[in-house]
This record gives C-alpha cells, sequence and structure tokens, in this order.
C-alpha cells in the first residue's frame, strides 16, 4: 500500500472519541480514529533506537527502509523488541525476545489497547512503535485474533512540528507502564536536536545554561539535570571529533554515565583553573580509550582538587604513553562497533553498567595507559592514609609476594625478562631504602 492509499484511508477513517493531550502548552480534545493495523508505518526515525539503528545500518552498509523492505520491516521488530541483537544474512535478528517485549504481549493480551497510537497523516507512527511491532509480530504467530483495528490520534505536522512532539512523547513517558523509555545514548540525542532547534551554542556556557532553563520542562522539570545532559552531549561531541566520527553516536553506546561525568568535571576545571582544560580533557579522553569506569573517572577529579602535581605527572605520562598511537594515527583515527547492551539489562544491575567496556579504538595502548591511572589512583589514595601501621604493613605484604616461588617472582623475572620498566622500578626501590636506611634503623 503506497503512502497516497495510506493518507486516503486514514483521512475517511471512522471517528470513534476523543483523547485528551497536552500539546502547545495547552490540553486539547483530539479526534480519535478507527484504523486498520496494515494502514500503519514503523518510523525509522524513532528517536528511541536512533544509536542502535545507526550501528546496524553501519554494519549492513545501507540504510534500513521498513516501509519499502520486508526485512528492514522484521529487523526494525527486532531492534525494538528482542536482546542480544546481530546482523545475520542481510538483516537484524535477536537471539530471543526481551522482557519488556514479552509484558507489553501479555499486557495487551489481558487488556487490548489502553492509549491510542499518535500518527502522522500519511500512517507513520510517532508513538507506538513498540506496540505496533508487537501487534505484527503477534498476527504472524498467532493470527489476527480480533487485532485488525487500533485506535490513533492523528497529528498534522503542520500543527506539531518535531520539537512539540518530543516534548509530548516526554510528558507521556512519565505515566506510561509498558513503553521501554529512550536509553540515555538515544535520549541525549534527542535533546541535542532540540538543544540545536533552540540555537544553543555548544562553545558558550551562558548559551548552554539558558537552554538548560528552556528544555528542562521535558528533563524531569530538573534544571541541574538539564545541565549535566547537555555537557554530557558537549563533551561527546568533542570526543568523536577526536575520530572524525562527528554525529555518531551509535559508536558511544553504553558510555553515558561516564561523559556525565567528564562533563560535570569539565565545568568545575574551567571555572576554577581554565589553565590545565585541555590537560584535563585529555586525561579524561584517556580515560573512556582506557576502559575506566565512571567511579574512576571520578577518582581523577579528587587527584586534580587535591595535588597538582599528582595531576600534572599523570597528564604527562600518558602524554608520553599516547604518543605513537597519536603520531601513527592523527590522520586514521577511528572508533569501532560497540557491543549493544540491552536497556532492560542494563536495568538490573546498576553496579555493572559501571563496568562496561569503553568504545572500541583500534591500536590504542589500552594496557600501558590503564596501568599509568592505576599507578596514580593507588599513590594518591597512600598519600591520603594517615594510617602508617596500616601503610607499612601493605608494603611488608606486597615484598613477600614479590618474593614468593610462583610467576610472581621478582628475582625471575628480573633474570629471565628484559623489561626496562621493572629495571626502573626496582631500582627506585633500592634507592629509596639506600636514602633512608640511616634513619629507618
Amino acid at each position: 500500500m503506497d503512502t497516497n492509499d495510506r493518507t486516503s484511508n486514514i483521512e475517511k477513517a471512522q471517528e470513534t472519541g476523543f483523547e485528551r493531550l497536552w500539546i502547545l502548552g495547552e490540553w486539547r480534545d483530539m479526534p480519535v480514529k478507527r484504523v486498520r493495523s496494515e494502514w500503519l508505518v514503523m518510523n525509522i526515525n524513532n528517536r528511541r533506537f536512533t544509536a542502535e539503528r545507526k550501528l546496524f545500518e553501519s554494519q549492513l552498509g545501507r540504510s534500513l527502509d521498513p516501509e519499502n523492505n520486508p526485512n528492514d520491516a522484521l529487523s526494525v521488530e527486532a531492534i525494538l523488541l528482542d536482546r542480544d541483537l546481530r546482523v545475520d544474512s542481510g538483516r537484524v535478528v535477536g537471539k530471543k525476545p526481551g522482557k519488556d517485549y514479552l509484558a507489553l504481549r501479555q499486557d495487551w493480551q489481558n487488556r487490548k489497547q489502553e492509549s491510542p497510537f499518535w500518527i502522522r497523516p500519511d500512517g507513520t507512527v510517532r508513538n507506538g512503535n513498540r506496540r505496533l511491532a508487537m501487534l505484527r509480530r503477534l498476527h504472524r504467530d498467532e493470527g489476527a485474533g480480533g487485532n485488525e483495528y487500533v485506535d490513533a490520534v492523528v497529528l498534522d505536522p503542520k500543527e506539531i512540528n518535531e520539537i512539540a512532539m518530543f516534548e509530548m512523547e516526554q510528558r507521556e513517558q512519565l505515566t506510561e507502564d509498558y513503553k521501554v523509555r529512550y536509553t540515555d545514548i538515544n535520549l541525549l540525542i534527542a535533546i541535542k536536536d532540540a538543544a540545536d532547534d533552540k540555537e544553543i551554542d555548544w562553545y558558550d556556557d551562558d548559551s548552554i545554561l539558558r537552554v538548560a532553563g528552556e528544555l528542562r520542562h521535558v528533563m524531569r522539570n530538573n534544571y541541574n539535570y538539564a545541565v549535566v545532559q547537555l555537557y554530557a552531549i558537549k563533551y561527546m561531541d568533542a570526543y568523536l571529533s577526536e575520530f572524525n566520527q562527528e554525529d555518531n553516536y551509535d559508536k558511544l553506546i553504553n558510555q553515558i554515565e561516564r561523559f556525565r561525568d567528564i562533563g560535570r568535571i569539565m565545568r568545575k576545571v574551567r571555572s576554577d583553573d581554565p589553565d590545565r582544560e585541555l590537560d584535563m580533557l585529555n586525561v579524561l579522553f584517556a580515560a573512556i580509550n582506557a576502559d575506566q569506569s565512571y567511579q574512576k573517572i571520578r577518582n581523577i577529579r579528587t587527584i586534580f582538587s587535591h595535588d597538582s602535581t599528582a595531576f600534572d605527572n599523570l597528564a604527562a605520562n600518558i602524554a608520553d604513553a599516547e604518543g605513537q598511537w597519536i603520531e601513527s594515527t592523527s590522520t586514521e583515527r577511528s572508533l569501532g562497533d560497540p557491543e549493544v547492551i540491552s536497556a532492560e539489562d542494563d536495568s538490573e544491575d546498576d553496579d555493572n553498567l559501571s563496568e562496561l567496556p569503553g568504545p572500541v579504538v583500534p591500536n590504542y595502548p589500552k594496557r600501558d595507559v590503564k596501568a599509568i591511572f592505576e599507578d596514580a589512583m593507588d599513590q594518591h589514595q597512600v598519600s591520603r592514609t594517615s594510617n602508617i601501621l596500616k601503610t607499612v604493613k601493605e608494603i611488608n605484604n606486597r615484598l613477600a609476594v614479590l618474593a614468593g616461588v610462583d610467576t610472581t617472582n621478582l628475582f625471575d623475572a628480573l633474570a629471565r625478562d628484559n623489561v626496562p620498566e621493572l629495571r626502573n622500578a626496582v631500582n627506585l626501590m633500592l634507592d629509596w631504602f639506600t636514602e633512608h636506611q640511616s634513619s629507618l634503623r
């Protein structure tokens, strides 16, 4: 069925009542029409899965077109309904249905349709894509079963533009039980679109704060929360720019909490110590590349606040470790495709969120940079410990391990391996004991 036929059928459809919706700052009673589900088209530009769609389009090597390609319609269904997604034989497939899909289907079978779809005049669904995907799968699995028709409110784009639609969707999500919320990455993409529509200047702090106030009503009605989201977007854009991957937010799936913390830290540094702003940004981006959890990223701010010399050493050591990588990738740096972690998996165990892997950065010296962070954080923690006895006991425990009989034996390692860093570290330890030997005795 082509666009003209769908539009004509929907225009002639019978009105069955009204639905009260908050639109552009006022309540409106919108006519509800009874339409055939086959007249509806899933919205490929649905903000709730923008990042995942772009990721799989990249892997497929083409754009998804569910309106004209049956396999692409099945791919969109899988993205909306399934877990453990992958590309197989030219389409996106899931290993098993998601729990949210199963709950949605069960609720529909028990109570039927609770609220109308929101659609454009041509049948494109703007609110209800998951329900439409569920219905189509239900039809294939069990037959139509009385679900051939659905209720829908037709929203004309001449009256309700994309920003107004985004605001309506955000308000609707506060009350719906069986709709999957935007994953963090897709919510931020939608917020970025709204902020750009407000003519935000991402390089002007005053402009960011102004737009945060204007968009607070679609972000928990919380100004501070809105500020955090906008600064996360600002530094996501800056990070992607480092890899010539502007707007490819699909490369940052599962990374949002890290960038929220980067935004918080950078605002503080820009205010308190602007001369170190670039150094801090380089260190924070290195932390992202080296899979540092957002808790460890917060520790970087602690080091910066309490020991500027330790922070400067950290920045210098990271610059040294990254030197060859930066030189060799200056014109062809890239990001790989991340693993897709479903939203429902994320919600089950918040502790696991902090340990999700960072972006896929080919050839990055991850192990070396990770070791630099670990050393800096360990040294900072020890420097703030007032319990001298505890510190000395920890040193003794580590020395005992180095003299062990297994593969951690220090003497075997020195004889076997030509590792300059190991010898330098041992020499520093020996020099310290030599310098302080008389005092200690």
